[in-house]
């Protein structure tokens, strides 16, 4: 007599066999996922880089005098963060993009830095940004964070891209 595999064996195994195959499909989709947010976390790196880095350069010219930079105001506001919510629903509703690009050229500006004012661009063209500069008046310390989303109502869960500038200037 010949031995073999009964039908409910058979059975068994290809659905033990579908399972394994099914949780690895059930992977890909994740890894999918984990993929794009990785490059749009890269992405985002790279553009804080680009934006923080030429504030840092400006603001901690030797040649900046410290009556431009004493008075140098919080960026969009001293609300921070909270300046892009409404703060009945929580929502982000104003335009952060617009306002870093404001708030880059202006602290430029300001200090008379011989660094562009111009906005830098974002490796990802989808990328929208939000920027806060904080700085008690008279301290010498400058803080600036930095946000980037494809989604600007994601913009509060994005990773913060942060950094302080003491004041190296002139005294006055």
């Amino acid at each position: 007599m010949r031995k073999a595999f009964t039908l409910m064996e058979v059975n068994l195994a290809i659905m033990i066999m579908a399972g394994g195959i099914l949780s690895v499909l059930g992977l890909y989709s994740l890894g999918y996922r984990e993929n794009r947010q990785s490059r749009e976390d890269v992405a985002a790196a790279a553009y804080a880089d680009s934006v923080i880095s030429p504030l840092v350069m400006a603001l901690s010219d030797p040649k900046v005098k410290w009556s431009k930079f004493k008075d140098l105001p919080d960026y969009p506001n001293s609300s921070g963060w909270g300046y892009f919510l409404n703060a009945r629903t929580g929502q982000v509703e104003k335009n952060p993009d617009s306002e870093a690009k404001k708030a880059f050229k202006s602290v430029i500006d300001k200090v008379g830095s011989e660094v562009s004012s111009s906005w830098p661009t974002s490796p990802d063209r989808d990328l929208k940004a939000g920027l806060v500069i904080l700085h008690d008046q008279n301290s010498p310390v400058v803080r600036i964070a930095f946000r980037a989303t494809r989604n600007v109502s994601e913009l509060l869960s994005m990773p913060l891209f942060y950094t302080e500038v003491m004041f190296q200037g002139v005294p006055e």
